[in-house]
């Protein structure tokens, strides 16, 4: 039996509810995923050199464990650009899927005074939602806490453990802000072994969900009226998938049929 990308990345997360502290968790190993994202980025020739990959393994984890905390339909995307290193990483996830995917851009990379993170989610029936957040530090998992207090009015900590285990921590109503606020890594152990009820367990895996003719249905909505500015008198173009950086080509007898036809090659 072949073993496909999914099968040898998929992550179990578990949510769980702490009727103590009104909190709600999510904690997993995922070591599966950073692992299947480090192989798929070199096979790309996309693996950026550390900390680099460091930080696209924790906005993944902080991206797993915010879909495991949120509705089943929801689709989210996340784009951090990290000014200390001027790098931009991106991550996506799907919670009608369970798949997530994520790259890290090294060139070109416009900076601001400030790291900033910017959010989209989604659902069907539902207005998109988008954030924009200004960020401090080096720690991308501080990052995302600061995105959660300042944009969503949610407390709301993220830990990474020995290993590759992750647990994000968010405070409902009546949590203790404070008590979430102080919360520290040596603690955190014995904080672990309380009682906890079990809200659902997930399968997350390494996945985009690219295909030629949702790339070419992409790139023809761009340049659908300018189809030289793409070409530039070639018959085909080599064009990459924005999330995770698969590389396609798309010939001009394709890309005139339009999304209709057959699709890239």
């Amino acid at each position: 039996m072949v073993r496909t990308e999914a099968d040898v990345s998929g992550v179990v997360v578990e949510s769980l509810l702490d009727r103590r502290h009104d909190l709600v968790l999510a904690r997993a190993d995922l070591r599966p995923l950073f692992t299947a994202w480090r192989r798929h980025a070199h096979a790309l020739e996309l693996l950026p050199p550390e900390p680099a990959c460091r930080h696209m393994e924790h906005l993944l984890a902080a991206v797993t464990l915010y879909l495991a905390l949120h509705p089943p339909d929801e689709f989210v995307a996340c784009t951090l650009n990290l000014l200390p290193y001027q790098l931009n990483l991106f991550a996506s996830g799907d919670n009608s899927t369970y798949q997530l995917t994520g790259r890290v851009y090294t060139r070109n990379v416009k900076t601001t005074e400030s790291s900033r993170l910017f959010l989209e989610s989604q659902r069907p029936r539902h207005q998109p939602r988008r954030s924009t957040v200004d960020v401090e530090g080096e720690s991308v998992l501080v990052m995302f806490e600061q995105y959660y207090w300042r944009s969503e009015q949610i407390s709301t900590r993220l830990f990474s453990r020995k290993g590759a285990e992750f647990v994000m921590l968010q405070g409902l109503p009546a949590a203790d802000r404070t008590w979430l606020r102080r919360l520290e890594e040596k603690t955190l152990a014995d904080y672990l072994q309380g009682d906890f009820e079990r809200i659902e367990t997930r399968r997350y895996s390494l996945g985009c969900g690219c295909h030629p003719k949702k790339i070419l249905a992409v790139v023809h909505g761009i340049y659908r009226d300018r189809p030289e500015e793409l070409f530039a008198g070639q018959q085909q173009v080599e064009v990459s998938c924005p999330r995770c950086g698969r590389r396609y080509w798309l010939s001009r007898e394709d890309f005139d049929r339009g999304p209709g036809g057959v699709g890239a090659a």
